[in-house]
């Protein structure tokens, strides 16, 4: 048993294989809305098609890193854990960018209380970040 987190979606899925992080083909499409078929990765009316053997030959199964690099996002692994996160596509990231708009988060302040962006109600905010390396 693993995760598989695509966003904010974090969904169990059954890890079929850790190394490379391998999920069903029904999984995969459950937590991503990517779907396989002969043609490549189908979303709605968008599909993507597939090119990397490992997919190809693959019988039932999806190699998480090879189907986001096919996607054009980029994938994080935790074998250990069996957990693989997916980000968001560089025209997504960069169409978020262009709006000037920050994406929402949350911290805990210095008392250990959490603070989200959302918080602070569209109110321009300065966010200083350091570190000490």
């Amino acid at each position: 048993m693993g995760f598989l987190i695509d966003g904010s979606i974090r969904s169990n899925v059954d890890v079929i294989t850790p190394k490379p992080f391998s999920v069903s083909v029904a999984d995969f499409a459950a937590s991503t809305g990517w779907t396989l078929k002969p043609e490549g990765f189908c979303q709605g009316d968008v599909c993507v098609p597939v090119r990397d053997p490992k997919l190809q030959s693959a019988d039932g199964v999806v190699d998480v890193e090879a189907a986001a690099a096919t996607l054009g996002r980029v994938v994080v692994i935790d074998t250990e854990r069996g957990i693989a996160a997916l980000g968001d596509t560089a025209k997504h990231l960069a169409d978020q960018m262009n709006t000037l708009v920050a994406p929402d988060f949350t911290l805990p302040d210095l008392n250990g209380d959490p603070v989200s962006l959302h918080d602070f109600n569209r109110r321009k905010v300065l966010l200083l970040a350091w570190s000490s390396w």
